[in-house]
């Protein structure tokens, strides 16, 4: 990797976390997988939770990153697991309006369990996401990994058969 791209990419993981990387984030979020509703759930009628109403989410994104104290390298991984969550699902999925409010909490979660040795756990995430149990919150972490694994699987399928057939080409 170029050093000028390599300065740059470590100039910005130093930044404290701006509105317009919460804005990004929002954005990504919403797109990974379609929600039943006819319009965009960025900022629509609030959703009932068990432990009240859940907010829009930018409201609900920059919350989570207030009370968790997260770094913006940490948003950043998110961004990169949710860019390539929406590469997987958002032709073949549909989600219910607080679908995006979960996925970005199980993307957080995993991102920073990944990039951190002393990741919060699933009890201090369910207070951080005061909408969710830990129950829900586990099983939102569990969900994302189980899909992540059946998306590299399918992968390797695909790299395992084209590599069949472009053998059987180069040999016939």
């Amino acid at each position: 990797m170029d050093e000028a791209i390599l300065a740059d990419i470590l100039d910005l993981i130093r930044r404290p976390i701006t509105s317009e990387l919460l804005s990004h984030v929002t954005s990504q979020a919403s797109l990974v997988i379609p929600c039943h509703q006819t319009s965009n759930r960025i900022s629509s009628a609030p959703i009932h939770t068990k432990y009240g109403s859940l907010p829009d989410l930018p409201s609900f994104i920059n919350f989570l990153v207030k009370r968790s104290s997260i770094r913006t390298g940490t948003l950043l991984g998110v961004l990169v697991l949710l860019h390539r969550l929406q590469q997987s699902l958002s032709a073949i999925a549909k989600g219910m309006p607080c679908t995006p409010h979960r996925i970005f909490l199980a993307t957080l979660i995993v991102t920073s369990k990944a990039i951190h040795d002393t990741s919060p756990k699933n009890k201090h995430w369910a207070k951080y996401a005061v909408y969710f149990t830990l129950s829900e919150i586990n099983l939102m972490e569990k969900q994302l990994l189980t899909l992540m694994v059946r998306i590299r699987k399918r992968k390797c399928e695909r790299i395992t058969i084209l590599t069949f057939f472009c053998y059987r080409t180069i040999m016939s």
